[in-house]
């Protein structure tokens, strides 16, 4: 093509501005005319742009939308694929056994009555966006073997199994804003999957686990989440280490706000707020070790607010705060923790429980203000106090050493034993038990 130069004159102007249109016209139509609708079950072979023209209401078929390649755009335009509940069927099934399919995207789609709603398998950097699944038989997202995805704005209710389900080396993708309510499994569950993040999600009233770590699920980050009134545990990690679980919201749920069991080892547990918890706050339980539970707050829980139990040892509980609880903290056949700089307060059996032999624990720096701060159960030998520093004290004083003993009558140790040099140190050391002597304790100072 020529381009000549434009001279003037509203004769070439008139040109100019037609074939102006023209390229416009043409390039719009070629754009409108490459993406290809769907209204019935189809298998997707070529890489393109596709949309869903219609509903596909009551679909036999055990798959209703299998795409089989690379570089394909699915919008659902906010239609249904809906399906009769058979056994092994997927609304959309992306997937191919002779390779490793990428840049897949699926958005704007609802997705009901399959087995489950979507699977993912073998499925690398690609998007899911808008997606609704719900009343499947079992589970409404469903991923295997899948990395590098980012799911935002999926909303999975009602299904018979778990709400979202990434398994098998689905690893290091990014889950956000899913609302995963009322599944009669799990909300979401990783197994043998790591390095995913998720974040600003609500996870509210699942039949199972709010959120599953279930087996060699590390590396996990679960941050800015609203885990609410579900019916097991709020988070439970099962032999799953070198997760990061902060600034999430877990209010109601019926067991134990966060559970780690059985070798879940490393992880760290921080800055969450928890909120009426039917049995536990924070429950380390069989072989949990070297993880660090730190500025939590766990309040309102029926039974313990903190419990490290059957050789949980070496993990660091720091800077929490504990208040209301049946008993703050627990300290069951636990050996090595640290605990140091927490606010037990209000706690109606005891602040702490120390018993069956734990031992070589080291407790200092922290706030007891129960009617009962102490109760002991055949404990070992353990450590009250660090050796008097110039760091400050959680009750402000200049100098540290072991912990504040108040209670709401005033007659806690810590308030009627007298600290004549004006060093927040207490004149005299408090025996709590045999073996378990604070040797400077804080002088007192509401909190």
């Amino acid at each position: 093509m020529t381009v000549q130069k434009f001279s003037g004159g509203s004769g070439n102007l008139f040109a100019v501005l037609t074939i102006a249109f023209l390229c416009v016209f043409l390039l719009v139509s070629g754009a409108a005319a490459a993406s290809t609708p769907i209204t019935g079950p189809t298998v997707i072979t070529e890489p393109g742009s596709y949309y869903l023209a219609n509903d596909i209401r009551d679909s036999p078929d055990p798959v209703a939308i299998l795409i089989q390649c690379s570089n394909v755009v699915l919008d659902g335009k906010g239609k249904t694929i809906d399906g009769t509940d058979k056994v092994g069927s997927y609304g959309i099934q992306i997937y191919n056994a002779a390779m490793t399919l990428v840049n897949v995207i699926i958005k704007n789609v609802v997705l009901s009555d399959w087995d489950s709603g979507i699977f993912i398998n073998d499925v690398k950097n690609s998007q899911f966006e808008k997606i609704t699944s719900m009343s499947n038989v079992n589970h409404g997202v469903l991923v295997a073997n899948s990395m590098g995805n980012t799911f935002s704005k999926i909303t999975t209710t009602n299904n018979g199994g778990v709400g979202v389900l990434l398994y098998s080396q689905s690893n290091h993708n990014t889950l956000t804003e899913v609302t995963s309510q009322n599944n009669g499994n799990d909300g979401i569950r990783f197994r043998f999957s790591n390095g995913n993040r998720l974040q600003k999600s609500k996870i509210l009233d699942n039949a199972g686990h709010g959120i599953n770590f279930n087996e060699a699920a590390n590396y996990n980050t679960v941050t800015q989440n609203k885990i609410n009134g579900n019916k097991q545990n709020g988070i439970e990690i099962w032999k799953s280490s070198y997760n990061t679980i902060t600034q999430n919201t877990l209010t109601g749920n019926k067991w134990t706000a966060i559970d780690c069991h059985e070798s879940a080892d490393y992880n760290v547990i921080t800055g969450n707020t928890i909120k009426d918890t039917g049995i536990y706050g924070i429950y380390l339980l069989t072989d949990c070790n070297d993880n660090i539970i730190s500025k939590n707050v766990v309040q309102n829980t029926t039974h313990w607010g903190i419990i490290l139990k059957d050789k949980s040892n070496d993990n660091l509980i720091d800077g929490n705060q504990v208040d209301k609880a049946y008993l703050g903290l627990n300290l069951n056949a636990a050996d090595q923790n640290i605990i140091c700089n927490n606010l037990v307060r209000e706690n109606e059996y005891a602040g702490i429980w120390v018993g069956n032999n734990a031992k070589n624990n080291v407790i200092f720096n922290n706030y007891f203000y129960n009617v009962n701060n102490t109760q002991f159960g055949s404990a070992g030998a353990n450590t009250w106090n660090l050796t008097r520093g110039e760091v400050k004290s959680i009750t402000g004083g200049k100098f540290s050493g072991g912990n504040s003993w108040g209670q709401p009558n005033g007659q806690g140790f810590s308030q009627i034993t007298p600290d004549s040099n004006k060093d927040g140190i207490c004149d005299s050391p408090y025996t709590l038990a045999a073996n378990n002597i604070d040797k400077l304790p804080l002088k007192f100072k509401k909190k």
